[in-house]
């Protein structure tokens, strides 16, 4: 345990050390009279491929479940058409110390507030949008793990909506809606058991919670932050002797919250590029369960002899990646575990367990380049790479977007057969004589 720990104090100081390509393994050779090559003329076989599902709600994790809940039905024309529907469940925080068979409602409001970041909204919000809501038939259980292909069933009927709905900009009252349930969900609301509005636990029960979906297509999706300490739910009615007073309830890091994710991708450039792989040398990477880049490395077991000092990854995003849709802001690498399932490398896990994420890289990054602006996502996988080398892990990485579940991006980023600025491996490599 104290050598991993010494190894790994000696890797977050190496990916912590070089900050800029102009400056590659700069840190790292310099003054050094021990032989070196930098390494760059590999032959990397990259493709996109689909994410089977991303995950969307951990119980009770605040920090492993999506911070943000999407909803739209939006058609891109390099990915395809795109449909979100977001589910809430919500606990009980202003208890009904009255009979439900003996007052009187009035109406119920349910207050959602949205992302109110204009710069990197997926679509443009200044189109009109129509969103309705659905009560959750499902059981609903706090319990479980969500994926992004999970959907709940809901009433046939929606009981609230917005129509021509303009995202930006925003209301007079800030960027949140309010949703007036009518008189289907105030009777359903009737019909429950006495004890429903007496825990959390009876909410859950009985009314397993609410579900936001478009209506039509939209020309952007829409960001819901369920979890907001603003949201509530708002149940208003009339006590027998005439007095008003109000249930209360609201969407915890408790509550489920989750968002699933359909795609089409027929029509797309990206459905184009792997009927034709010949045809096009990009690489298409999308959060919310959509496309990802698979990479095989070559061989480097002739490496094995020699000190690997440094080790980077180059992704130069595509000269046509558009500006209608945001660029993920971070990219991330992973590999698969003994179990088949994705993981991140050793690089960016030692980067989170030290709070240096950043080191790591993958962070979206502009440059001038012959007086043109270029951005580049750079990985630092020194101990990856040295793993790989000795034959301690496979020769397949994977990139997808940080935080794919609730963070809506799209990028294009040059394949291996891109003649200028191609998907490229930096290895700085010691020869021990």
């Amino acid at each position: 345990m104290r050598n991993y720990a010494l190894f790994a104090l000696f890797i977050l100081i190496t990916l912590v050390a070089c900050n800029k390509p102009s400056d590659f393994g700069k840190e790292i050779i310099a003054g050094s009279n021990i032989p070196y090559e930098q390494l760059d003329t590999f032959t990397l076989h990259a493709s996109s491929e689909i994410d089977d599902s991303v995950r969307t709600y951990v119980p009770g994790s605040v920090s492993l479940s999506m911070s943000n809940s999407i909803v739209g039905n939006v058609d891109d024309p390099v990915f395809g058409n795109i449909q979100a529907e977001a589910y809430a469940s919500f606990a009980i925080e202003r208890i009904l110390n009255d009979s439900l068979n003996f007052i009187q409602l009035d109406s119920a409001v349910w207050e959602v507030f949205y992302d109110s970041d204009s710069t990197n909204q997926y679509g443009d919000i200044t189109q009109a949008m129509n969103l309705e809501v659905y009560r959750i038939i499902d059981s609903v259980k706090v319990q479980d793990t969500l994926y992004s292909t999970h959907s709940y069933a809901t009433d046939p009927s929606a009981v609230s909506g917005k129509y021509n709905f303009f995202p930006r900009p925003f209301p007079s009252d800030s960027s949140h809606l309010r949703f007036k349930m009518n008189d289907n969900f105030l009777t359903f609301l009737k019909g429950l058991p006495d004890t429903t509005f007496a825990s959390s636990l009876n909410v859950r029960n009985n009314f397993p919670g609410f579900a936001i979906k478009a209506v039509g297509k939209t020309g952007a999706l829409i960001r819901f932050n369920f979890i907001n300490a603003q949201n509530n739910l708002k149940i208003y009615y009339k006590k027998p002797n005439g007095t008003r007073d109000s249930i209360k309830l609201i969407t915890n890091i408790n509550c489920v919250r989750h968002t699933m994710y359909k795609h089409d991708y027929t029509g797309s450039r990206y459905l184009n590029s792997k009927v034709n792989p010949s045809s096009d040398s990009l690489l298409f990477v999308q959060s919310m369960a959509g496309p990802r880049i698979k990479l095989t490395l070559p061989d480097l077991s002739y490496l094995k002899s020699d000190g690997l000092n440094f080790a980077e990854l180059e992704l130069t995003v595509a000269d046509d990646n558009g500006k209608a849709f945001p660029k993920p802001q971070q990219l991330w690498l992973y590999k698969k575990d003994s179990k088949g399932e994705i993981v991140s490398v050793a690089d960016g896990t030692i980067a989170i367990n030290s709070g240096y994420r950043a080191s790591f890289g993958g962070n979206l990054e502009e440059f001038s380049i012959n007086q043109k602006t270029v951005y580049k996502y750079r990985f630092r996988l020194p101990k990856h790479m040295i793993d790989y080398i000795k034959g301690k892990e496979g020769n397949e990485l994977y990139i997808s977007v940080l935080g794919a579940s609730s963070t809506p991006a799209r990028v294009l980023i040059n394949g291996g057969k891109t003649k200028v600025n191609p998907v490229k491996l930096k290895l700085i490599v010691s020869k021990i004589i």
